[in-house]
């Protein structure tokens, strides 16, 4: 996975050295929403009955914050949501015990645009996964909460100034469970 991430981010540093098209940020923009909906790889894929659904939000709180000569007014930072919807079977011995997680979070991230179209981000995320049924001992239904803060990066590649495509990695932090999807993409829409 880490070598992943970093074939991702070499690739983006090398289309940044011949980019010297990109003039400002131009869809992480101050006053700007964004809504995402993503199909990912679930955290306990080996249970999953089914891939992660999840929707996002933002909105644009700042942008301009760097002027360099070769991408200009760059950087952003936005405020947004973060909600998904997994359901598991865990089979065990003769129970065939099924459960829910349904994630919730507060996210804000950093935009920087390295070329026309291509909106690279990451940031940090905290909130409740909502769960139901992971003990798998008894056939009662237990329904808690799990709280959530790690980080996610990813990027969108924008077609149109309204709709574009992305992928996201994201991970939880608290207790070494894992309630965010490892890897999503999807479709973004811009308003």
């Amino acid at each position: 996975m880490k070598k992943i991430l970093l074939f991702v981010v070499a690739c983006f540093t090398a289309v940044s050295v011949s980019a010297s098209n990109v003039e400002k940020i131009q869809f992480a923009n101050k006053g700007n929403f964004s809504l995402g909906l993503m199909v990912g790889i679930p955290p306990y894929s080996g249970n999953a009955v089914m891939p992660t659904v999840s929707i996002d939000g933002m909105w644009g709180l700042v942008d301009g914050l760097a002027k360099t000569k070769t991408f200009g007014e760059n950087g952003a930072i936005d405020l947004g949501f973060y909600a998904n919807l997994c359901f598991y079977d865990y089979g065990t011995n003769d129970d065939n015990d099924a459960g829910w997680s349904i994630p919730v979070a507060v996210r804000s991230g950093f935009h920087w645009e390295f070329v026309k179209k291509l909106d690279v981000y990451a940031g940090f995320q905290g909130g409740l996964a909502i769960s139901e049924g992971w003990d798998g001992l008894d056939d009662d239904s237990d329904i808690y909460a799990d709280g959530i803060f790690g980080m996610y990066v990813g990027a969108k590649w924008m077609f149109t100034n309204a709709f574009g495509v992305r992928i996201e990695y994201s991970g939880d932090w608290i207790g070494g469970e894992n309630n965010m999807p490892p890897f999503a993409g999807g479709v973004t829409f811009n308003f």
